[in-house]
């Protein structure tokens, strides 16, 4: 581990949201960021961000909690298996364990700073069932 304080600035951030919606800080990450990143193996630290209406593909993870934080915005998730669905608010503090199946959808402006513990690519995309595509849509206004 570096001896001194490692810094990534709020310009840089920033203007990454410019090309992106995805920026991971921390981690041992396989796939090419846009910034410089800590490395660490241990978790794996980022930020979303969302300019216009969005929604993740239906997925899962088979070991990682993903704990977020919503810095602006709102966000909805849908449990595939049960129907039930989470909305989150600015400042809001949640968690998505493994083997939870579920889509998102996320509202223009929105922001999340997220960990997610063990690190490592174990989403599992799911493909959608009728109702969840409809779900889905109602993001685009469909």
């Amino acid at each position: 581990m570096s001896k001194e304080i490692f810094t990534i600035r709020n310009k840089e951030i920033t203007k990454v949201f410019e090309e992106t919606t995805r920026q991971y800080l921390v981690g041992n990450l396989g796939r090419p960021q846009e910034l410089n990143h800590f490395q660490d193996d241990k978790l794996e630290i980022g930020i979303t961000s969302y300019k216009e209406l969005n929604c993740e593909a239906p997925h899962y993870h088979t070991q990682a909690y993903e704990y977020q934080y919503i810095i602006s915005g709102e966000t909805e998730y849908i449990d595939i298996e049960t129907g039930k669905e989470y909305s989150f608010y600015a400042g809001d503090f949640y968690v998505t364990p493994p083997g939870i199946r579920y889509a998102q959808r996320s509202k223009p402006g929105t922001t999340i700073f997220f960990i997610k513990s063990p690190p490592g690519d174990d989403k599992v995309v799911i493909e959608p069932s009728k109702e969840i595509k409809a779900w889905m849509k109602k993001v685009n206004g469909s």
